[in-house]
């Protein structure tokens, strides 16, 4: 694609590409949001986005033209997209559009210079031998990453981040180990038989769940991945494994009234993890999101920056996540996960809240989404192998 220089003539280029396949083409009007041709064939109209893009495609901008076609004025006019770049789809990338089950009416693709080469077709994925490969085995060569999960304070959803933060892993093809250090154990009571995810490449990834005393790095040799469900009492953590933290994610809420009680929470919380692990990276994640105006959106948004900055500005490896780039949504999903315990407590079955609504998972969404934040942030190249 050398030979096209810039957005213009691969737009052009995309739509004669789309005429060999059989559609009409039409152009959008400039700066129309959220497409740029209208293509049709039979009782097909769709949405076409191009993107001229140096690097491989990333999850955000999947995320945006899916939600996109999810508005009530896209559904009126189209029943069909299209994403279309010049580069490829990154593994976070990846992982997301093999989650879309056949209701999502999208297809991906890599323009080349004589076709069309789909990433995805409409209601399948068409992954080939050497892309699975490439997303389900990371270099055995690396050391474990180990996450944790920890606030001083209960209620904000460690548990829950740390099970669908393992599943968006095992979506992009690692085997997890979930190691369960609460006391409580709810981590045990919702996973505790562990979760196969499985893969369109034939072949899923699992999700282990070890109790923290039972805890070793022997007892599953081929997770890369460890993500530890800490207990809000730091000092009832073993020692050894927070000094193993390469990442540490802490949550918190957007409410109103709690942030800056939370902000004097989470310093708390850092500076205790500071004491025993001072290269950790630390994320702030905001749980539990409700959608707001944007007016008080980004009058909490502000608010809740402004409460971290003085961390930001001491410690480079702490970053507060802004809630405009990656949030986990509140959704009843979420939120009645473990009624699966209730429904048959003689049996009770292991699953996350990944299931899909219309097509959507809105959980499986976000987490992916950060879990391509980490990676962007962080250039943790070895988590992709």
């Amino acid at each position: 694609m050398a030979d096209i220089p810039d957005f213009v003539h691969f737009e052009q280029h995309v739509a004669k590409l789309f005429k060999r396949w059989g559609w009409t083409v039409e152009t959008a009007k400039t700066n129309q949001p959220g497409y740029d041709l209208i293509v049709k064939r039979g009782n097909y109209t769709g949405a076409v986005q191009v993107k001229w893009l140096n690097n491989n495609v990333s999850t955000p901008q999947l995320l945006k033209f899916a939600n996109f076609l999810d508005t009530q004025a896209a559904k009126k006019q189209f029943n069909c997209g299209f994403f279309i770049t010049t580069k490829g789809f990154g593994g976070p990338a990846r992982a997301l559009i093999k989650s879309w089950g056949n209701d999502v009416r999208i297809g991906c693709g890599i323009a080349t210079e004589s076709d069309l080469q789909w990433e995805r077709g409409f209601s399948q994925n068409e992954e080939t031998e050497e892309q699975v490969k490439e997303i389900s085995s990371p270099n055995n060569n690396h050391k474990k990453l180990y996450f944790g999960v920890f606030t001083c304070k209960g209620g904000v959803g460690k548990t829950t981040v740390a099970a669908h933060l393992a599943g968006a892993l095992a979506l992009q093809g690692f085997d997890i180990a979930l190691v369960d250090l609460d006391p409580e154990e709810n981590l045990l009571r919702l996973v505790g038989d562990g979760v196969y995810v499985p893969n369109s490449g034939g072949v899923g990834n699992t999700i282990e769940v070890f109790k923290g005393e039972d805890w070793h790095e022997d007892s599953a040799r081929n997770c890369k991945i460890i993500i530890c469900d800490c207990s809000p009492a730091l000092e009832r953590n073993p020692k050894e494994l927070i000094e193993k933290f390469d990442y540490c994610i802490i949550p918190t809420t957007l409410n109103p009234l709690g942030i800056n009680k939370h902000g004097k929470v989470i310093k708390d919380t850092v500076r205790e993890i500071r004491n025993i692990n001072p290269n950790a990276h630390l994320f702030v994640l905001v749980n539990q999101f409700k959608q707001l105006t944007t007016n008080r959106f980004n009058l909490l948004r502000r608010t809740f920056l402004n409460v971290y900055q003085e961390i930001s500005q001491t410690d480079d490896k702490f970053h507060c996540i802004d809630p405009e780039e990656v949030h986990i949504r509140s959704s009843d999903l979420l939120y009645y996960w473990g009624i699966h315990l209730l429904e048959d407590p003689d049996n009770p079955r292991s699953e996350l809240a990944f299931q899909l609504v219309g097509g959507r998972c809105y959980p499986r969404d976000d987490f992916i989404n950060l879990a391509d934040y980490i990676e962007r942030q962080t250039q943790i190249e070895h988590l992709r192998g």
